[in-house]
């Protein structure tokens, strides 16, 4: 009770008078908290409470708070206790300067962002609900105020997110009047990225913007030279979720050394908020030169983190560790743990589970080339699967599909197409069956390497064949860029 008397009162004080303002005490907060500098942020919006109290920005502004906490940390119980914030913080904004672009906008982001949420946690059909009054607080703002740079950028993140959508799922946007284009969403990021730029007013939202533009452009565009554009402008930041999107980007452009680089040389202090998932990635990235020092990371992130996701990944890598020494029994304790902790929402946990569950023991070599090639280490990944005399006489028909995918994906980025297609084709001929990814990851691969040369109708006949194989590992993600793949044909 006595919380809602405060906001009561509130309420009524800034009724007349309530304004959003980008002051200097804002524009630092925000700055601060997207720098994961939570408590420092919140004693500058706590500032600006008590000097401007008309101002209802550091409300809106304390929304990225929670997001960010909840979307790194993962803890259920951040969850359920911030809940309640979203309303009281929509209460306070609703009594705002109608006139203003920031009310409408500010509304939509504080929806969007419960959204990213109640998806982690998988509140399903509360995120449709949130994201769909995102999108039409957005639209309405973005005809009122057409040459509000914001808009640009929270709509072009929907516009590319429901351009992705299956297309099984198109007809029920269609019906709540929800649309857009891959194309078009990347546009008016890249419009909007191109415009903080050079504009003074809100050039403090571009780590924001840039954060979002390089993981939609990692997962939806086949763009390498966008990729490289974006790296090279983000590699050197300060800002931990920076070196996160920099790192993903250079590991995607087989520049293993840089991503771990760039973790190694992250400020990370006791004032930020742990961010445990890096810890992960650098173990990975060291793990992709089969050096011995990545366990040391994935160890430190199993016995760090609180939350769920990559556990069972972490353990699983962790049991490669000791395969690939020769270590049988350290292999096995460690992949029993994998079933012990952990949960199976994101891909990497699901192929650790369905590991533990099949036990399967990887093979050695196939093992060795796959990381050397996840990598870019191209050369040693070819040299590693020479060393296997006669694929076909493996026992395990796995092995067989998975030596012609791996000699594909080989080829295909060291530009010998020819025998790239010849071996993603083989992949298809003995996998397409099977509940392995193999296959279906050698059509979308096929789809791309067609897109390139311009042969379009064989591009949609593979991006389709990707599209129609079911019930294998990764087969939402294969099928969005499957997906991404033909409205880019379109």
């Amino acid at each position: 009770m006595k919380r809602v008397f405060i906001v009561i009162f509130l309420l009524i004080g800034l009724q007349a008078q309530a304004t959003f303002e980008w002051n200097e005490n804002c524009q630092k907060a925000y700055t601060e908290i997207i720098h994961l500098k939570f408590e420092h942020g919140k004693e500058l919006l706590e500032i600006e409470k008590q000097q401007n109290p008309q101002n209802l920005l550091p409300y809106f502004i304390e929304n990225y708070i929670d997001f960010l906490r909840i979307q790194i940390g993962e803890e259920q119980r951040d969850f359920n206790l911030s809940k309640e914030n979203k309303k009281n913080r929509l209460d306070i904004l609703e009594e705002g300067d109608e006139n203003s672009p920031w009310f409408l906008y500010s509304q939509a982001e504080v929806h969007l962002q419960w959204a990213g949420n109640r998806l982690k946690f998988k509140e399903y059909l509360t995120a449709a609900y949130e994201i769909n009054k995102a999108y039409r607080l957005l639209t309405k703002n973005q005809e009122l105020y057409p040459n509000f740079i914001p808009n640009l950028k929270s709509l072009g993140i929907l516009h590319a997110l429901i351009g992705s959508v299956p297309s099984n799922y198109i007809w029920a946007l269609s019906a709540i009047g929800m649309e857009g284009s891959i194309a078009q969403g990347m546009s008016e990021l890249q419009i909007c990225i191109n415009t903080l730029k050079q504009n003074r007013e809100y050039s403090f939202l571009i780590d924001e913007t840039y954060f979002m533009f390089s993981f939609l452009k990692m997962n939806l565009q086949n763009d390498i030279d966008g990729l490289e554009y974006i790296l090279n402008d983000i590699k050197k930041s300060n800002n931990l979720l920076l070196n996160f999107a920099a790192s993903r980007l250079a590991s995607k452009l087989g520049k293993n050394d840089l991503a771990i680089n760039i973790l190694e040389n992250r400020k990370q202090t006791n004032a930020h908020y742990p961010f445990w998932y890096l810890e992960y990635l650098l173990g990975v990235y060291k793990q992709n030169k089969i050096n011995p020092n990545a366990i040391k990371h994935f160890e430190k992130y199993v016995n760090s983190f609180d939350g769920q996701n990559y556990i069972k990944s972490a353990y699983m890598r962790i049991s490669w560790h000791y395969l690939i020494k020769g270590d049988l029994d350290n292999f096995k304790l460690a992949q029993a743990n994998i079933d012990h902790y952990g949960n199976t929402l994101v891909d990497g946990d699901k192929e650790a589970q369905k590991a533990f569950e099949k036990r399967n023991q990887p093979h050695p070599e196939l093992l060795r080339s796959r990381l050397f090639f996840d990598g870019g280490y191209h050369q040693k990944a070819l040299k590693t699967l020479k060393n296997i005399d006669n694929p076909m006489l493996f026992s395990n028909s796995k092995h067989i599909i998975e030596y012609f995918y791996r000699k594909g994906r080989i080829y295909d980025e060291m530009q010998n197409i020819i025998l790239a297609k010849e071996n993603y084709e083989k992949t298809i001929d003995l996998g397409r069956n099977t509940n392995y990814f193999f296959a279906a990851k050698s059509a979308l691969q096929l789809g791309f390497i067609h897109e390139k040369n311009g042969e379009y109708t064989k591009a949609k006949y593979f991006f389709n064949e990707c599209i129609a194989m079911e019930n294998h590992e990764y087969e939402q993600s294969l099928e969005q860029k499957a997906k991404a793949g033909l409205n880019r044909l379109q």
